[in-house]
């Protein structure tokens, strides 16, 4: 080790953002435990920023509700050919992108509750007032 670095580097840097833990850092240790919790926590963080200002707009909540129109988060799709024989593979398909969708949905909803229902109020047909 070169004489001008430090042994143990400190937890944070200079601008008070937490660093990753090394690969060498024992994992067991409580230092590196508390790292990795306050590492989970900024990301939360940082995710529930991120969807909570995509839906406080007018667009982001039209956009999300798209994806979640075109993913089938509210419909259950059976596949069937042309003369009326069930495609497992196709249903099996389609049931994946409902069921990303509806997590999606859930994610929004357990982030922020009032714009999601807000969404539900300016795009889905059965909630829209006339």
């Amino acid at each position: 080790m070169a004489d001008d670095e430090p042994e143990n580097p400190p937890d944070d840097d200079e601008s008070g953002e937490q660093q990753q833990p090394s690969p060498l850092d024992n994992a067991a240790s409580p230092k590196a435990q508390r790292k990795r919790r306050l590492g989970k926590k900024l990301l939360e963080r940082e995710t529930a920023d991120f969807w909570s200002g995509v839906l406080s707009t007018e667009i982001g909540r039209r956009e999300i509700w798209r994806l979640l129109n075109d993913g089938h988060a509210f419909d259950e799709r059976f596949a069937c050919g042309p003369n009326g024989f069930p495609q497992p593979e196709a249903t099996w398909f389609q049931a994946g992108e409902s069921s990303f969708a509806r997590r999606l949905y859930l994610t929004l909803a357990r982030i922020d509750r009032a714009a999601t229902l807000r969404m539900h109020d300016e795009n889905d047909h059965r909630f829209v007032k006339k």
